[in-house]
């Protein structure tokens, strides 16, 4: 079952403190969203931070970890992971949020 989700690009400061113009917001189909365990610390994750989602994606779209996803109503950062195995492969995609 399908899913959709928003991607957002951009937007922020610069090294030089200087806003950066966000992009549009983009809404992706996910293959699927799965729990991402709670308040479990899983090692491919940044120091304190929780996986709330896992969201799995075919290969080739366009998500990278400078992006953001709204998945569900709520905004995450997230860490791109792509696979590949006997010629098939996608996306996953960690939502995480910080803790503490």
């Amino acid at each position: 079952m399908s899913e959709q989700v928003i991607r957002h690009r951009g937007g922020g400061r610069d090294e030089n403190g200087k806003l950066i113009a966000a992009g549009s917001p983009v809404p992706l189909t996910a293959i699927g969203v799965a729990p991402g365990g709670g308040s479990k610390r899983l090692t491919r994750t940044r120091t304190g931070e929780d996986i709330v989602h896992v969201v799995y994606f075919p290969l080739g779209t366009d998500v990278v970890n400078a992006d953001e996803l709204t998945v569900r109503g709520e905004r995450f950062r997230i860490i791109v992971n792509d696979w590949r195995m006997r010629g098939r492969g996608g996306l996953e995609v960690l939502c995480s949020r910080g803790q503490g």
